[in-house]
């Protein structure tokens, strides 16, 4: 490569580097050598001789494959010198097209031609500094400094006389220097080339655009790049990279075969607008005002330019990391909502449940937890923070209903229907409660109920309600007895006469054959069996007296329904017999059986018995009677009927004779059908009342039969 110039000359050197770069990236193993002219600095022929010698000695025996000029003067040099490396092509750069117009080159010398546009630069300045009317135009006196004033005097002239141009030509340095300091601040300022001024002093002329534009009143423009890195606002240049780069291309070409002779000069096509974006800000021009694709130098990037790759990433991730973490915020907010919700309905579902005296509970089978609401514990007398247990639990219950606290337990595990029972609780007070226990299973998915729920019902005062209800019932039910009773104490005086009377006869018969000389033993024996048999009568009409009266609790036992009929019968024989009533039996040979309290079942049939009696009280004497009969109804059960022939019931008063206090009796309290009603229901039974279908009314209850197995037993 040979320089025009010495190695500080920015231009070639950029020039140089760009090719080097090119031509090592092409072939690692070539080799570059370069020199170092100087022509700028020396002019003179002597120099340009003993440069040659240089050459000649140096490259002679060994010379180039291929030589690179860089440098408007290095052409000429080898044109003038051909001789010195006679057939090595040689491929120029940094030319003018005026330069190059200038020289009939030889054979074998080929290169890229650099166009100035120097219209373009002055048409950048225009759009920049739309209001300027001053230009000056700056150029050396070097050989390449005076080939720019002529181009640069033609372009003005185009533009007819827009401009007031001053032309610095030639000047001495410091009178350029002066001349550029008065310049108003809205001029326009052309830099050409400066090698040498006025006064033959040489300069590279880049520095000297550094210089000029630094101490300049108005910006400055010029036609080459390197310019525009030098505080020079720009123009429409080429960079000398792309120079050195196409140099290179065409030096590679050569290298690999191509004849030089076939390859043209080419101009360099990278030419662009290029500004420098510090010293338009100095300024103060708008970017705006550039032309359309200008590169603009020396701008800081934006962190968005700078990082744009990074900022685009850090962005998404951002904007993922806020989807996620809205998504997270909306479903924890949700969760939230939907827990407090939750928490509200549970908050609302135990008061109300506290409110109704209820306690909720759940109780796990496989770690035999029980949870209990406070409420819950408060029934069970059981502290706040005590474990509770399954255990724990069942020791609070009574001991007598452990056993059924226990079956329920059992039971609700087995079925999924709601089931409930009652057991008593042991309050450490010593105080008893009542607690409806309802439970439900909940099933698994492999259809195993492991978990209990349910509530805990307080029914004390329901127990007790029912307790007091009970004894009322048991009072009025041993009121009711007396009444009937005290209606029958004619009848009853009248049988418990009788055998007193037959005692008495028999006894004084006895004494009377005892006074005789040879009493009749055997007549004396069959007065005393007389007198002991009546006795026995009176007694067991004195027994059943007695325990129609007695008052107390009610005793279940096995009763033989016939038997019940025919003891009842006995009671009211001697009260039918004083009305002119009939009874007439029709009771099956089966022994029928039901469990429950005799008493009571006696005071239902002798009720009824009663009530038939007083309806027959209009009845003709011939027509009064009663049939009293047992029969085995549908399957489990035993049916007794008390059929009159009274006056039947009227129709208003059907429906309505087993309400409490309802009475068709003058004397009548208007409880016993509704007492008897309560009794049949309780022996889980049925009390009804209807018209006979020959007249009068049949009254009857059914009972459920005893099986025979645990009848024998």
């Amino acid at each position: 490569m040979l320089h025009a110039f010495n190695y500080s000359f920015p231009a070639t050197s950029v020039i140089a580097e760009a090719a080097r770069k090119r031509l090592v990236e092409h072939s690692k193993s070539v080799e570059i050598d370069a020199e170092f002219l100087d022509l700028g600095r020396n002019t003179d022929e002597a120099h340009s001789l003993r440069t040659a010698t240089f050459i000649r000695d140096k490259y002679g025996k060994h010379p180039p494959d291929l030589v690179i000029t860089l440098g408007s003067n290095a052409l000429p040099f080898v044109v003038k010198h051909r001789d010195l490396l006679p057939d090595v092509p040689v491929v120029f750069a940094s030319i003018s097209p005026q330069t190059y117009a200038a020289m009939r080159l030889p054979p074998k010398m080929t290169g890229i031609i650099t166009a100035f546009d120097l219209a373009k630069t002055l048409s950048l300045a225009e759009r920049l500094q739309p209001d300027a009317s001053k230009l000056f135009v700056i150029a050396g006196s070097g050989e390449t400094d005076r080939r720019w004033q002529p181009v640069a005097r033609k372009m003005i002239e185009e533009r007819g006389g827009k401009f007031e141009t001053t032309f610095l030509f030639e000047l001495p340095y410091s009178e350029l220097v002066a001349e550029l300091s008065k310049v108003p601040n809205d001029a326009i300022v052309i830099l050409l080339t400066v090698f040498a001024d006025g006064e033959g002093k040489t300069f590279v002329p880049a520095q000297v655009a550094a210089d000029l534009s630094a101490l300049s009143a108005a910006p400055v423009y010029g036609p080459y790049d390197t310019f525009v890195g030098r505080g020079a606002v720009g123009g429409f240049v080429e960079t000398f990279e792309s120079v050195g780069v196409a140099a290179a291309e065409m030096a590679i070409e050569i290298m690999e075969g191509a004849d030089p002779a076939t390859l043209a000069p080419r101009t360099n096509p990278a030419q662009h607008y290029r500004v420098n974006y510090r010293a338009m800000q100095r300024w103060n021009l708008k970017e705006k005002d550039l032309p359309p694709d200008t590169v603009v130098l020396f701008k800081e990037p934006t962190i968005w330019g700078q990082y744009r790759g990074t900022v685009l990433a850090a962005l998404s991730v951002l904007g993922l990391q806020s989807t996620i973490l809205g998504a997270l915020l909306i479903q924890r907010r949700r969760r939230q909502r939907a827990e407090e919700l939750l928490k509200e309905s549970e908050e609302r579902m135990t008061f109300a449940a506290a409110a109704a005296n209820i306690g909720l509970w759940k109780f796990d089978r496989d770690t035999d937890e029980l949870w209990v609401t406070e409420h819950g514990r408060a029934l069970f007398g059981l502290p706040s923070d005590a474990p509770l247990t399954r255990e724990a639990f069942l020791a609070t219950v009574h001991p007598d209903d452990l056993e059924t606290a226990s079956r329920s337990l059992r039971n609700s595990f087995r079925t999924e229907r709601s089931t409930a029972s009652d057991v008593r609780i042991a309050l450490p007070s010593g105080e008893t409660r009542w607690i409806r226990m309802r439970a439900r299973s909940y099933t698994e998915s492999n259809g195993e109920p492991r978990q209990l729920g349910g509530i805990f019902v307080d029914i004390t005062d329901q127990k007790s309600a029912e307790a007091e209800t009970a004894l009322q019932r048991v009072e009025i039910e041993h009121l009711m007895r007396v009444s009937a009773l005290g209606e029958l104490s004619g009848s009853i005086a009248h049988e418990v006469n009788q055998p007193l009377t037959a005692i008495l006869s028999n006894a004084q018969a006895a004494l009377h054959l005892l006074r005789q000389n040879a009493p009749d033993l055997a007549e004396i024996r069959g007065a005393l069996e007389d007198i002991v048999h009546e006795d026995n009568r009176a007694g067991e009409v004195i027994h059943r007296l007695r325990s129609l009266l007695k008052k107390g609790e009610r005793k279940v036992e096995s009763i033989n329904i016939n038997d019940l009929v025919r003891s009842t019968i006995s009671l009211v024989h001697s009260e039918l017999i004083g009305r002119d009533i009939s009874v007439k039996l029709n009771l099956q040979d089966n022994v029928f059986l039901t469990r429950g309290d005799s008493v009571q079942l006696q005071q239902v049939l002798l009720n009824l018995i009663m009530n038939a009696m007083d309806a027959m009280a209009s009845t003709p004497t011939t027509q009064r009677s009663i049939l009293i009969s047992t029969r085995e109804a549908k399957a489990g059960m035993i049916d007794v009927l008390v059929k009159d022939r009274g006056h039947g019931i009227c129709p208003k008063e059907n429906g309505r004779l087993f309400e409490p206090f309802y009475t068709t009796k003058a004397h009548g309290l208007g409880l016993g059908l509704a007492l008897c009603s309560t009794i049949i229901k309780a022996h889980q039974g049925k009390l009804t009342l209807v018209n006979g279908e020959g007249g009068g009314a049949v009254a009857g209850f059914s009972l459920p039969a005893q099986q025979p197995a645990f009848s024998s037993a």
